[in-house]
């Protein structure tokens, strides 16, 4: 019997990219699966491509923080409780400091931050009374170091990592699993839709993304493995990268990390 099989997860972000493609994944694996995302017309096509499972869609967008907890409390009037969180929605931004307008930092930060703060406090205490539940959360490499031009999304991801090491310290008295994947180029439509200087989209694709991208099935079966098998953290890039070289290299060796990141010109992957 799968892990799986018979759980309740609640995927946000699921109408495109790595959300999509967990959502498509979980089916195959017995899940009943609830999916969030703003676009009711493409989650209802994520939605076919899980066949006969069992899925409910609950379009919303996390970026209206005040109604989260109403729509915890709609999700829970169709399905008896969630066993596992999702937390995967959210936006890029590419975009330098000095150039950014504020409200670009305050954007990214209430979608990519806020909303999962928001979204797993809502879950929390039924997870709790059960003793029982898991919260993931997909962060970014970003979260994990920086570079030139994205101050906006390694802050949010960043303040990610910090809240949800603190969450897992809380509730492991509970039995509730916490995990965090964290990863680096997926070939997706982030790249596109990541926000620049004045808050409109980039609306390209390079950077990396379509060069270098990992296959967004195989991002999402590390993803799955990882929540299988409760791993505290996993970067989701290949062993051997210079991604994986730079996650080394700001862990152990910082003042080198930071001579590599001020000489690394994303826009010219």
């Amino acid at each position: 019997m799968s892990y799986f099989d018979k759980k309740v997860v609640w995927v946000t972000g699921a109408s495109s990219g790595i959300g999509k493609e967990l959502a498509i994944q979980l089916s195959k694996l017995g899940a009943i699966l609830v999916l969030t995302a703003r676009r009711e017309n493409e989650l209802e096509k994520v939605k076919q491509l899980c066949g006969n499972a069992e899925v409910h869609l609950f379009p919303y967008d996390l970026e209206n923080l005040e109604n989260i907890e109403e729509l915890y409390r709609s999700v829970t009037k169709e399905v008896n409780g969630i066993d596992i969180l999702i937390n995967n929605a959210g936006i890029s931004a590419w975009s330098s400091v000095n150039e950014t307008d504020l409200e670009v930092y305050k954007r990214v930060m209430n979608l990519d931050y806020f909303s999962v703060v928001s979204l797993t406090k809502s879950v929390l205490p039924d997870m709790i009374k059960k003793k029982s539940g898991q919260i993931v959360t997909n962060t970014s490499l970003m979260g994990k170091f920086s570079s030139k031009k994205r101050s906006v999304y390694a802050s949010a991801k960043h303040a990610l990592h910090g809240f949800v090491d603190a969450l897992r310290a809380e509730v492991h008295q509970y039995n509730i699993k916490v995990n965090i994947v964290a990863p680096g180029y997926v070939n997706t439509e982030v790249g596109i839709k990541a926000l620049v200087e004045d808050g409109a989209s980039y609306g390209k694709n390079d950077r990396g993304h379509d060069s270098k991208g990992m296959k967004v099935e195989k991002a999402a079966l590390i993803i799955i493995n990882a929540i299988r098998k409760n791993k505290r953290e996993v970067l989701v890039i290949p062993k051997f990268s210079i991604l994986m070289v730079a996650s080394l290299l700001s862990r152990f060796l910082p003042g080198i990390g930071a001579i590599v990141a001020r000489n690394f010109d994303e826009d010219k992957q």
